[in-house]
């Protein structure tokens, strides 16, 4: 059975959390546009604020939808979790970078972990470490 580290288990936990909240903001967002019962002109029916053609009522329903949004605890909520998701994906990349042996691949590699596409491979392939393989490597 695989095992995480507390690094690999933050970043899934947060990141788990960070889509339940989008996920909630999405079905409220679609039953709010639903509710407004509006059509775009090639008639489709709209599922989120931003995708109304119509800009004065995508204007509106923008702000309702912040309003409702900010009113629930929502809005907060889904802040909260992206900063926990940022620390904790940040953590989870020293790490990564912790495991490499060499000083000069290590800072090559704290570059590239500047760079959004780097830093994604960089976690897909520390989320692939079973960390009771591991030799902890002094940090």
């Amino acid at each position: 059975m695989r095992k995480y580290n507390k690094e690999q288990k933050a970043y899934l936990d947060t990141k788990n959390a960070l889509e339940i909240l989008e996920a909630k903001e999405r079905a409220l967002e679609e039953e709010f546009v639903r509710n407004l019962d509006v059509i775009n002109k090639d008639g489709s029916i709209p599922t989120r604020t931003w995708t109304i053609d119509n800009d004065e009522i995508a204007d509106k329903a923008i702000e309702d939808f912040g309003k409702i949004e900010d009113e629930s605890g929502l809005w907060v909520e889904i802040l909260k979790a992206k900063e926990a998701h940022k620390k904790a994906e940040e953590a989870l990349v020293q790490y990564a970078i912790s495991l490499v042996p060499f000083k000069k691949e290590r800072e090559t590699l704290k570059k590239a972990a500047t760079i959004y596409k780097y830093r994604m491979e960089i976690l897909e392939n520390v989320l692939c470490l079973d960390a009771s393989t591991v030799k902890m490597i002094a940090r």
